[in-house]
């Protein structure tokens, strides 16, 4: 909850935040542990989903190469003072341990 009130607060000040965090597994079913506290009728709804509401982006990122476009839309919204605030980007665990090569294009000067 600690997490949600940052960013509710970091959204209704219209102050930057990027928030990345870790995700239940994207390519299967979670095990019951502790802190995952998924319901049983739905796969596709994690903990994290309470960020949806507070942020001004939020992203689950599925694939490593999603984060290309999630970072870019994410460097928007932080970017932009009008519409600032908690940007979220879900990132579940087996996608944070996947290598992926970088297109040099991504890190050129914009």
């Amino acid at each position: 909850t600690n997490l949600v009130t940052g960013a509710a607060l970091a959204t209704i000040n219209r102050l930057p935040v990027l928030l990345l965090p870790g995700d239940t597994f994207a390519t299967r079913p979670a095990d019951p542990v502790l802190q995952q506290l998924e319901v049983p009728y739905a796969g596709d709804v994690s903990v994290n989903d309470c960020l949806r509401p507070v942020s001004r982006y939020f992203d689950r990122i599925t694939r490593p190469e999603a984060l290309i476009q999630a970072a870019l839309q994410a460097m928007r919204v932080l970017a932009d003072p009008a519409e600032t605030g908690a940007v979220t980007l879900a990132l579940p665990q087996d996608v944070q341990a996947e290598a992926y090569d970088w297109p040099e294009e991504f890190f050129a000067e914009r």
